[in-house]
């Protein structure tokens, strides 16, 4: 009697540990899925697959870190802040989870915030290149030109192949006013990363716009700037901008007033355009409609 009673309730906890178990390889099945869909650039499908692994676990903070980068790039910035929130509350060691939600409060121009959970994330692992590189990125919006190029080039020992820290690192040195190691810079993240699309943007806007002739080029501003329009599908306002500087700096001002119009227009749904930079694009917009094109100020 006393076995059978053992039996039966090794067969009663087997019965409730094998549910536990499916579901939780289906919640990887799910977020493995999801992993594919966001690849491929089908976010929707990718959010609902996430969302799946959330309904059956969910205390595991890899869904909610996952939803969180689809809703970044849909530009719905609260909710991956929310969902990134969430993945740190669970896993309060999740680096990625902090990095990525430092990247999101600096498309909010929030970049103190970005600069803090990039320190977190680069506490939990200091050889976080990605994370040196976007607190780098915030830096650069700050105005600290130097931290940014000491973080990126940091972040270019950890990891020789990350285009990206090249790409801010290239727009540190064009603010500062180093225009040949800007273009080193921008030409070697499009070399190692040749859809890197903001890399060729802001290579053309340095050829476009610099305030020193010797660097202007409309012929290369043009081809860097087609190139990056044709990358980014053509959903942020930054890259019709930089077609428009193009098209000035070659002397077509209708096709300038035309993009720089239509930049202005996406520019009010895309969450990633600040107030100063649509009043910046008007300003351009009355430039091309005189006739001249845009070049920036020489900084003293």
């Amino acid at each position: 009697m006393q076995r059978l009673f053992l039996n039966l309730a090794a067969i009663f906890l087997a019965c409730i540990a094998i549910p536990s178990l499916l579901s939780a390889e289906d919640a990887v099945d799910y977020i493995n899925r999801g992993n594919a869909w966001q690849e491929k650039g089908d976010y929707d499908k990718a959010i609902t697959e996430y969302s799946q692994a959330i309904r059956l676990k969910p205390n595991n903070a890899d869904p909610y870190y996952f939803r969180g980068t689809v809703w970044e790039k849909k530009g719905e910035y609260d909710k991956a802040i929310a969902d990134h929130n969430r993945a740190i509350l669970l896993d309060p060691k999740h680096a990625n989870a902090y990095n990525n939600r430092g990247a999101v409060w600096q498309k909010k121009g929030e970049y103190d915030k970005a600069i803090t959970d990039c320190n977190q994330a680069l506490a939990l692992n200091p050889t976080f290149a990605t994370a040196l590189n976007n607190r780098g990125a915030a830096w650069y919006a700050k105005g600290e030109y130097d931290k940014a190029i000491t973080d990126c080039n940091e972040a270019i020992r950890l990891d020789p192949k990350d285009a990206k820290a090249h790409s801010t690192c290239g727009n540190a040195w064009n603010a500062k006013g180093h225009y040949d190691k800007a273009i080193d810079d921008f030409n070697q993240a499009v070399t190692l990363n040749p859809n890197l699309a903001a890399a060729y943007r802001d290579l053309a806007w340095l050829h476009a716009t610099c305030p020193n002739e010797k660097y202007r080029d409309g012929k290369k501003a043009f081809e860097n700037a087609s190139k990056a329009y044709q990358l980014s599908g053509a959903k942020e306002w930054s890259y019709l901008v930089t077609l428009a500087a193009a098209y000035a700096e070659n002397g077509d001002f209708d096709k300038a007033k035309e993009w720089e119009a239509k930049a202005i227009e996406l520019a009010t749904t895309d969450k990633s355009a600040m107030d100063k930079d649509k009043a910046e694009a008007r300003s351009r917009l009355e430039l091309y409609k005189k006739g001249r094109p845009y070049h920036k100020e020489f900084k003293k």
